[in-house]
């Protein structure tokens, strides 16, 4: 199914709107032991105590609280150890830049190889152009292929 191009642009403001406030998030260091582990210990609660929250055996939380660190846990996991810790699971992908910034420079990057090898038929020919007049033709090809979300933005298939 084919999505709208102008609600694809709507929807990319709109996400990068609502992920600014994960900005701060950026910076936040895991704990080494994993969050499960640092929260439990926080509050004082003991592995036992936390396998009885959950309707595991104690080995269990170990195992759980080791994957987390070793990134290995699932999502589904996470969650029912979160709801027996009385946190809430939050989840997310937080982009190191704007979701704009990212389409631009994918745009630029695609462009740069399209037109790299239109310049590489172009010398054969002897038919060379200014830096200029390429960095022209690069930044109106970089607009075109975000504006249509051409499938060469992101490559050729």
């Amino acid at each position: 199914m084919k999505k709208n191009k102008k609600l694809v642009k709507t929807q990319r403001k709109s996400l990068d709107e609502k992920l600014k406030m994960f900005n701060s998030a950026k910076t936040l260091i895991n704990p080494k032991g994993g969050w499960v582990r640092a929260i439990r210990e926080a509050i004082g609660m003991t592995t036992v105590q936390l396998a009885e929250r959950i309707g595991i055996q104690q080995s269990g939380v170990s195992l759980l609280e080791q994957r987390e660190a070793n990134k290995a846990i699932t999502l589904e996991t996470l969650q029912r150890a979160a709801e027996a810790l009385n946190c809430k699971l939050i989840y997310g992908l937080v982009p190191k830049e704007s979701l704009e910034k990212i389409v631009n420079e994918q745009a630029q990057r695609a462009a740069h190889q399209i037109i790299k090898s239109t310049l590489h038929s172009m010398e054969l020919e002897q038919q060379e152009t200014s830096e200029e007049i390429t960095q022209l033709h690069q930044d109106e090809l970089a607009l075109e292929l975000k504006d249509k979300l051409d499938r060469r933005l992101w490559g050729t298939k």
